[in-house]
């Protein structure tokens, strides 16, 4: 059975890609054999919706996509630094923080197709629209084999955070930057503690094991002062981190 995309859907889409300065001749051009648009569809419909038609495999292959374009792009702007410090970039310009932040620069949230649990869980938001944003990279990446339709786009993105990132102490890794402002000021570390996500968030079946959340909060001085989620309890850490190092920076 062949599928079509309903053409109000596809001027949605269109508009999205305009949004990211894609222009359609230009994208149809490029695939002789015809832009799928019905790929790009799927990039955007989360697997609450559809356990059949969905974005699960196309963010699997995103994730690639992004990784390599992130790495050339680092590659060709910061080629003198070191590869520590140019893992440590990369880290956090594909985490599902940065990427949620690039898709919604581009409104994506109004184009993901999502059940009414999923829309309206404002914890699970940030999750689904990173991984709606690497979907749309495969696809992308899948109708053109051009990493260009990509760069074009996210580079620019790239360059803002990774500026924001080197002004940070510790080139962007705050759990290091809390340590060293809790050991300087009060010769004493902060404390991880892994704790249970909220009773709610759990219950409306939204995780899978592909996008099962880690939680942490930091203490120090018997406050909790950040807590962070994230796909790995490093990531969680390191979230948690930049809210405490923001909070105790002023404190």
């Amino acid at each position: 059975m062949s599928f079509t995309i309903d053409p109000r859907r596809q001027r949605e889409l269109v508009r999205l890609l305009t949004k990211m300065g894609l222009e359609q001749e230009h994208l149809e051009r490029v695939n002789p054999s015809g832009f799928d648009w019905l790929l790009i569809d799927r990039s955007l419909v989360h697997p609450s919706f559809s356990t059949t038609y969905n974005n699960d495999q196309l963010e699997f292959v995103g994730d690639s996509v992004l990784r390599l374009s992130v790495s050339l792009f680092l590659q060709e702007h910061y080629g003198d630094r070191s590869v520590g410090d140019l893992a440590a970039l990369r880290s956090h310009l594909v985490s599902d923080k940065t990427l949620a932040e690039i898709a919604s620069t581009y409104e994506l949230q109004k184009y993901v197709v999502v059940s009414n649990a999923a829309r309206n869980d404002s914890q699970a938001l940030r999750s689904l629209l990173a991984d709606a944003l690497e979907a749309l990279m495969a696809a992308l990446y899948i109708n053109t084999q051009d990493l260009a339709f990509i760069r074009k786009w996210l580079d620019p993105q790239m360059q803002h955070f990774a500026e924001i990132l080197l002004a940070i102490p510790a080139l962007g890794n705050y759990k290091v930057a809390l340590q060293e402002l809790t050991q300087g000021r009060w010769k004493r570390l902060p404390e991880y503690r892994n704790v249970e996500l909220p009773p709610d968030y759990l219950a409306n079946n939204l995780l899978t094991t592909k996008s099962t959340l880690f939680c942490v909060e930091v203490w120090f001085d018997d406050r909790c002062w950040g807590r962070g989620q994230g796909k790995s309890i490093k990531v969680a850490q390191q979230e948690a981190a930049a809210i405490a190092l923001q909070e105790m920076s002023n404190h």
